[in-house]
């Protein structure tokens, strides 16, 4: 296989909307018919009665969304109480659409949350998903740049975007910091992974779960973590402020079920991918079980090592709250406490 057909094969996620494939309602039916076969139950919403959950995948399928395909296949989520109705992301600005009532809870990245909270969206981050983000720049082998040195990065052609997109305000943040403004020749991303494969540019920009690159050089690419690097956080859990406000119990089910299933997934990684490839044949089962690896890994810190799966504190908010208030992305520092609630976290984590 040429490196151009493996790029073509790779899906390639841009930072904040993808395209994507879309589960028909008979697979996701399939899915959810399983709940028969639940392993327990897990503590949910009872008491206020069966409640209907909006769920809209940011990215799917992907080892991403294994703890929703999990908590709908084995019946986790109709033990708590509660139905969950899913909807395929992509175009549709998942955030936007939660803030607004058409979905209650979604996954977003930190750094859009915050912007999109001072603009009065109305969500809240229930859990964190992923500790710090994982945006870096994935950079051709033997080109000269060497990781964790971005004066290495100067005189090359990057694929990156001068845009008001969060993520891309990320980069642009990261950019000065190291003073690399004008030192680098930055060109569109639009093009997609081939840019790389290709030779046209030397570094693009994606998550380092993605096993593409890797696979296409035959070794691995280096990597400019740049958004870790300013202690940026990753994705984390939205819910619409009105439906927590109106129906706590059945979110503090979905928090629950949503951590059970990481937890399962990243100790039962080949039934995962089993899982997966069951809801969508078409994944390249290779790089599934590659990316579910990496992942997994990222879904944990060190707070959440001894405080289970989605757990998170003043501490792990602040960083990026300072950033962006610095860079000009905020224009006050935000109250931390509205923010993100932990009231809905798992009484009984799930641990490591």
């Amino acid at each position: 296989m040429t490196q151009l057909e493996i790029a073509e094969m790779t899906r390639s996620r841009p930072l904040r909307r993808v395209a994507v494939t879309t589960l028909t309602a008979g697979l996701l039916a399939t899915v959810a018919a399983c709940g028969a076969q639940s392993a327990g139950t897990t503590p949910g919403a009872a008491a206020e009665g069966p409640v209907t959950v909006r769920w809209i995948y940011g990215d799917t399928p992907s080892p991403a969304d294994l703890p929703v395909l999990k908590g709908l296949q084995d019946g986790w989520f109709e033990n708590a109480g509660i139905k969950v109705v899913t909807t395929p992301g992509g175009e549709i600005d998942q955030l936007e659409s939660v803030g607004t009532g058409d979905h209650d809870i979604t996954i977003s990245g930190g750094v859009e949350l915050l912007t999109k909270r001072e603009q009065g969206l109305a969500v809240q981050a229930v859990g964190v998903v992923q500790p710090l983000a994982l945006n870096a720049l994935i950079c051709r082998p033997g080109a000269g740049i060497v990781a964790n040195q971005p004066k290495t990065l100067a005189g090359h052609r990057l694929a990156t975007a001068d845009t008001a997109d969060t993520d891309d305000v990320v980069w642009q943040i990261w950019r000065e910091e190291k003073g690399l403004a004008g030192k680098v020749e930055e060109v569109s991303k639009d093009a997609g992974l081939p840019l790389l494969y290709q030779g046209v540019v030397d570094c693009y920009p994606d998550l380092v779960t993605q096993a593409g690159p890797e696979q296409a050089f035959g070794r691995r690419p280096v990597e400019f973590w740049y958004a870790r690097d300013i202690g940026v956080i990753g994705q984390v859990i939205d819910v619409n402020t009105d439906f927590a406000t109106k129906h706590p119990q059945a979110v503090k089910a979905f928090v629950d079920v949503y951590a059970r299933g990481m937890q399962w997934a990243a100790q039962n990684q080949a039934d995962a991918v089993a899982l997966l490839r069951k809801t969508s044949p078409d994944l390249d089962e290779k790089t599934s079980a590659a990316e579910l690896k990496a992942l997994a890994g990222y879904w944990v810190g060190g707070y959440q090592k001894n405080h289970g799966y989605l757990a998170m504190n003043e501490s792990t908010w602040r960083a990026t709250a300072q950033v962006l208030k610095a860079s000009g992305q905020l224009q006050a520092m935000p109250d931390l406490s509205k923010v993100y609630r932990t009231d809905f976290l798992p009484k009984r984590p799930y641990t490591p």
